[in-house]
């Protein structure tokens, strides 16, 4: 979300120095740092010089305090400077932004607001509406709240059935096979769908009740056996207090397999937030669900438990990275007596998301994911073990306030002791996203 060299051309007035040539030296080396995306060098040299004597240093020295995490001076600093110049824009949203990472989102919705007022450039105008959407999320936990969008696209799947590569595999006990036609690799182009909807209802301090709904579903050209859609049905609370916040969700979900119910599941979730900074945030999850198959699939029919760990972390610098990580472990256990359908799990994932400018961003994201099954197939006298691992690429554009696009690119390898299971796709999507705001 920076956008330092518009905002430059756009400034009301400029910061100039106001110190000796010395330190009017120094606090063009701290200026230059700070637009050189270097604010930790430029935070370290606002120690060597007088900044109540030199009216510039505090907006420089300012943004560089926010952009170290440094929030609580950096909001002072710009202040300090946006007391003696008003009508300067630059100061007034690097406050608002720094108001924004402080967690005073009433002051940083009037400062953002107050600059958006003054028609800036296009980007500047991308980079306050992602701060303001930002905080309309937040203001969830004090006002009502109602967020929705719909979601459209084209893409292209190499294996939309997760078929094998090739017919004739090896198995144990059983020696070469032939996989019948329906098991082996089928590409093909798809359409796709998306939406979602969710309500918050502040009902107390900190307190707040939720209501939502999703679904998804790609739709294959040639292939429609394997047309693939999921709705899912929530509710639940969420609780904050200080840095910690409590969330309690119930979920329903079901996939359905060319039109049929294939998959249903019916859960809850549990989770733990606590903002251990302005750009950091831990969490941890348990969860529980009930999982049932339809039709001679229910043998499958499971139990399921698992408890993930997470981080976010934002870095304010060059580009704004924000990382999110996570570990988990869980079990799937089988209730109709099939040890060989249950298993044991575990998995990482991990995704960096930056900001070139305020209309871009970039993704890449990394998953890996390990299945120990319980007991031995059938007939095969042999205990399926997989890794799978997932690599996706992404970027997003925002044509405006309400609309944006998207291109992703995944790559999935599902690895097996058994050959039955070892494939791996690859799928390229376009879409092209409605907000309602």
């Amino acid at each position: 979300m920076r956008f330092r060299p518009a905002l430059i051309s756009f400034a009301l007035c400029a910061a100039a120095a106001s110190s000796a040539p010395s330190a009017a030296t120094t606090l063009d080396d701290i200026h230059a740092a700070v637009e050189a995306n270097r604010s930790a060098d430029a935070w370290s040299l606002c120690a060597t010089i007088d900044r109540d004597t030199t009216q510039a240093a505090d907006l420089w020295c300012g943004i560089a305090a926010v952009d170290t995490g440094h929030v609580g001076e950096g909001v002072l600093a710009l202040e300090r400077y946006t007391l003696l110049n008003p009508d300067d824009a630059r100061g007034r949203l690097e406050l608002a932004r720094a108001y924004f990472y402080a967690g005073d989102d009433r002051r940083a919705r009037e400062e953002f607001e107050a600059v958006r007022a003054l028609d800036p450039p296009a980007d500047v105008r991308a980079g306050i509406q992602r701060y303001l959407d930002a905080l309309t999320s937040r203001e969830a936990q004090y006002s009502p709240h109602l967020a929705a969008f719909v979601e459209a696209g084209v893409g292209y799947d190499s294996n939309a059935n997760a078929g094998v590569s090739q017919a004739d595999i090896a198995l144990p006990v059983l020696g070469r096979v032939t996989v019948a036609d329906v098991g082996v690799r089928k590409g093909d182009g798809f359409g796709y769908l998306a939406g979602s909807v969710q309500y918050t209802h502040p009902v107390a301090p900190g307190a707040a009740l939720f209501v939502g709904a999703a679904g998804t579903g790609n739709f294959y050209f040639s292939e429609t056996e394997f047309n693939l859609a999921q709705v899912a049905l929530n509710t639940g609370g969420t609780f904050r207090s200080d840095a910690n916040t409590f969330a309690l969700t119930w979920q329903y979900g079901e996939i359905l397999l060319d039109g049929d119910n294939y998959r249903s599941s019916n859960g809850l979730a549990l989770e733990w937030r606590r903002q251990v900074d302005p750009t950091t945030t831990v969490s941890v999850t348990p969860q529980v669900a009930r999982i049932d198959y339809s039709g001679a699939n229910d043998v499958r029919d499971s139990d399921f438990a698992a408890l993930g760990v997470g981080v976010r972390h934002a870095w304010l610098g060059a580009w704004q990275p924000v990382l999110n990580a996570s570990v988990y472990g869980g079990r799937e256990r089988d209730r109709r007596d099939r040890p060989d359908l249950g298993r044991d799990l575990y998995g990482a994932n991990a995704d960096v998301t930056v900001s070139p400018s305020a209309l871009w961003a970039l993704n890449a994201g990394f998953a890996y994911l390990r299945s120990d099954y319980n007991g031995d197939i059938p007939l095969l006298d042999t205990t399926r073990r997989d890794d799978n691992f997932v690599a996706s690429l992404g970027a997003l554009y925002l044509i405006d306030r309400n609309w944006s696009a998207r291109l992703e690119y995944q790559y999935q390898r599902n690895s097996s002791n058994l050959a039955l299971y070892d494939y791996s796709r690859n799928l390229v999507t376009v879409k092209l996203r409605y907000e309602f705001k």
